[in-house]
């Protein structure tokens, strides 16, 4: 049915192999991408319940980007969102957070393609 799961790393505790169980059920059950049926998983959502706004964020790591269907179903995700999800709630977009390597501490970091500090990202993400 579905290609077969890459493992990220060969740490069993590594947290992108966590669930693996669903996503290697999602591979064997559901349809795959010769059927036009593309999945893909959302790292963060961030919300504020008492100013009503919300952020999607998607981060990858040693510089990596979305692969192209990916920021296809992103983008769509986002222009849906633009137009409205509530409205008492304000949507603040969906972003891309890049890191160098792996984190601040190990290379430069980039929000939506720009380069950034920690500092800058943490006033961005608080709202």
């Amino acid at each position: 049915m579905s290609r077969k799961r890459f493992l990220h790393c060969s740490n069993p505790n590594c947290p992108h192999e966590n669930q693996k169980q669903m996503s290697d059920w999602i591979r064997e059950k559901l349809p795959d991408s010769n059927f036009g049926y593309m999945v893909s998983d959302l790292d963060f959502i961030l919300q504020n319940y008492k100013t009503k706004k919300v952020m999607l964020i998607e981060v990858k790591t040693r510089k990596s980007d979305c692969k192209i269907w990916q920021k296809k179903l992103f983008k769509n995700i986002n222009n849906w969102l633009k137009k409205g999800i509530d409205e008492n709630w304000q949507y603040l977009g969906f972003h891309l957070i890049q890191f160098e390597n792996t984190c601040f501490k190990d290379g430069k970091s980039f929000f939506d393609y720009k380069e950034i500090t920690e500092n800058e990202l943490i006033k961005k993400l608080n709202f």
